[in-house]
């Protein structure tokens, strides 16, 4: 009997279908050429996630007009001259067997690089609540070709031969900003009600499926709530989904907060509990017809069916999990549940590395994320004794990789136990997953067949015999 059996159950959306419910969801990678082209890096990072089974992958952040970018190697869609690299992007997830989305996005004032610039544009000249700077107010002129502009990306990302494409209306962002009424105070067709805040999205929306015709399938990325006092709710998000399912959206992505929510709920730390924002997307399911995406630290397949078996959601997101584990889906459906390394929520390589300029995209528990093109798979040419000295997360790491490439490995540590530091960072409260991610390293480190010697401190006379 298959595992999960409703995680893994295929579903139609318009023309493109699905063989699981399983969504990689859109993470930054800093990856692109400097020019917003896609890279061999993007590719090789895209291919890697495809290969763990999902049914459908969506791209990360893909700019529609150039007042919007977030970063200077932000992908983009704004001109012809991108659209070579997104078929390549495209091809390169459909050869692993997945469906690929295009995630369209704008910034708005949610952008230090638009803003250091004096660039940046936003519903009204109200200062962004991470970088305390004020984007300019956009004309009418300005809407209407952004509205446009998310149109013919739209159109590009068909014609490059993605399966569907993502408008990204959640955390912050230039459409998050226009529901908003902490940013948008505009007194025209496009501010005051909930429903005059949202026209801008709906614009959008039928701006794309004029764009993509019928039968392409359009998702919209919500915030179903602000999280922050005294913006918008969950039933605010409600009243509006019907609009804009109206309006052509064929899938809800029921996300939470913005950039600015405090205690970091939408890149939940591990202080959340596994699967904490389901009831977000019920929320949504309850006022639409529309397949409906679950996202927020789900990190097991069996959550996912759960879920999806209870009526919460339809698809279930992993999203940092697949940073983490790449293949924790092929584990868990043939039953090797013990060898998935779970997401530890530490955002340590995925989210800060990117948002202090540390560079691209890495995982702290998986070494090949965002490396994959210089990861060694092969086994080593000429197989070597090594020893690692120490035998905390960098020593079972180092030792785990050595021995997979081939190499005789000797792990020592002078404690009776291994962990280093986080032996004692997992004991408080809600910390457990640190010690769960330890006590699954060693397991895989001595799996590997490497020689653990615990409670031994190395002496240069052992040095010395060798």
């Amino acid at each position: 009997m298959e595992r999960f059996p409703h995680l893994f159950s295929p579903l139609q959306i318009k023309r493109m279908k699905l063989k699981n419910r399983v969504v990689v969801p859109p993470m930054g990678t800093n990856l692109g050429n400097k020019d917003g082209t896609v890279s061999e890096a993007n590719l090789a990072y895209l291919r890697r996630r495809a290969q763990g089974g999902p049914g459908l992958v969506i791209t990360e952040i893909v700019g529609v007009h150039e007042s919007g970018l977030a970063i200077n190697t932000q992908l983009g869609a704004y001109d012809d001259r991108f659209s070579a690299g997104l078929t390549r992007l495209a091809a390169t997830v459909h050869a692993e067997g997945a469906k690929v989305a295009m995630q369209l996005h704008h910034a708005g004032r949610e952008s230090l690089y638009m803003l250091a610039k004096g660039a940046a544009i936003g519903p009204s000249a109200i200062p962004s609540l991470i970088y305390g700077m004020a984007p300019r107010e956009m004309t009418k002129d300005d809407i209407a070709e952004i509205i446009t502009s998310f149109g013919a990306a739209a159109r590009r990302a068909r014609a490059a031969g993605f399966d569907a494409v993502e408008i990204h209306g959640a955390h912050g962002y230039l459409l998050t900003q226009f529901l908003s009424a902490l940013s948008n105070r505009r007194t025209d067709d496009y501010g005051g009600s909930l429903v005059r805040r949202a026209r801008f999205v709906v614009d959008c929306i039928r701006s794309v499926r004029a764009h993509v015709g019928e039968d392409f399938p359009i998702s919209l990325r919500l915030s179903m709530e602000e999280f922050i006092k005294g913006g918008y709710s969950v039933t605010d998000m409600q009243e509006l989904i019907p609009l804009f399912v109206s309006a052509g959206v064929d899938m809800i992505h029921a996300s939470i907060g913005t950039h600015g929510s405090p205690a970091s709920i939408t890149i939940a730390p591990v202080e959340y509990e596994p699967g904490f924002n389901a009831v977000r997307a019920r929320a949504a399911k309850e006022v639409t017809d529309v397949p409906v995406i679950a996202v927020g630290r789900i990190t097991h397949p069996s959550l996912a069916d759960e879920i999806i078996a209870r009526g919460d959601a339809d698809l279930v997101a992993f999203g940092r999990q697949f940073l983490a584990d790449p293949d924790f889906l092929i584990k868990a459906r043939e039953g090797r549940d013990d060898a998935i390394c779970k997401c530890i929520s530490c955002n340590q390589g995925c989210i800060e590395r990117l948002m202090f300029g540390e560079g691209n995209i890495r995982c702290a528990i998986n070494p090949e994320t965002g490396q994959e093109l210089i990861y060694p798979t092969a086994p080593a040419v000429h197989p070597r004794k090594i020893w690692v000295i120490g035998a905390g997360p960098a020593g079972l790491t180092a030792a785990h990789e050595a021995a997979r490439l081939g190499h005789d490995v000797n792990l020592y540590e002078k404690e009776p136990f291994a962990g280093g530091q986080v032996h004692y960072g997992a004991a408080p409260p809600h910390k457990e997953v640190y010690g769960e991610w330890i006590g699954g390293l060693t397991a895989r480190v001595k799996k590997a067949g490497v020689k653990m010697s615990l409670a031994c401190t190395v002496t240069e006379e052992m040095l010395e015999r060798q």
